[in-house]
């Protein structure tokens, strides 16, 4: 069976473009055209970084094979953002740029809008925000969002039970990486300070 690093070296060649500069496909193996280096594992995910011209990233298979760019995160930074993400998946979150016409329980777009600007200027102390990522949990009726005020970047997150407005770092990330990474420094948070 073929191994991991080479399916993964297969997938990287061709989301590279390496095929489009002459590359030789016949040489794909564990270690070309990337030299993966294993950094841990996520509930059973085998993580490896590796680098494209200096530029860093992860690589794992989850289920499909993918890869993203570190943007300045360690693996136990990836590890919180996989945590917030399941967090914010198993909420049943819609964004800014779903339309749910017909389903009473999703406001409307410019619903969603106007309050996830009035929970930015909240959490922004006044500030005029602007909305990095901003949802609606369905599961719970309730908004969860990424703000920065004009020309910071440092993000905040808005909408989490209690006095919390964890600030967020990685301008490098997506705002989606940057607010599944916050929750999980929140969630991690929550569990040390309940224990």
């Amino acid at each position: 069976m073929e191994s991991l690093k080479k399916r993964l070296n297969d997938y990287l060649y061709l989301e590279f473009g390496l095929d489009e500069d002459d590359g030789d496909e016949s040489q794909i193996s564990e270690d070309w055209p990337f030299a993966l280096r294993e950094v841990g594992e996520i509930s059973g995910l085998t993580v490896f970084e590796f680098e494209d011209q200096g530029d860093p990233f992860f690589a794992f298979e989850s289920p499909a094979l993918d890869f993203l760019p570190k943007a300045g995160m360690t693996f136990e930074d990836l590890v919180l953002q996989r945590a917030g993400s399941a967090w914010i998946y198993a909420r049943d979150p819609v964004d800014l740029s779903m339309s749910m016409p017909g389903h009473e329980s999703v406001p409307s777009g410019l619903e969603r809008r106007k309050a996830l600007q009035s929970l930015g200027a909240e959490v922004l102390d006044g500030k005029e925000p602007e909305i990095l990522e901003g949802l609606f949990l369905r599961k719970e009726g309730r908004y969860l969002g990424l703000f920065r005020a004009a020309g910071d970047q440092t993000a905040v997150i808005g909408g989490l039970p209690g006095p919390s407005k964890p600030e967020v770092l990685f301008p490098d990330a997506s705002p989606w990486r940057r607010l599944a990474w916050g929750i999980g420094v929140w969630l991690r948070n929550t569990t040390v300070e309940s224990a």
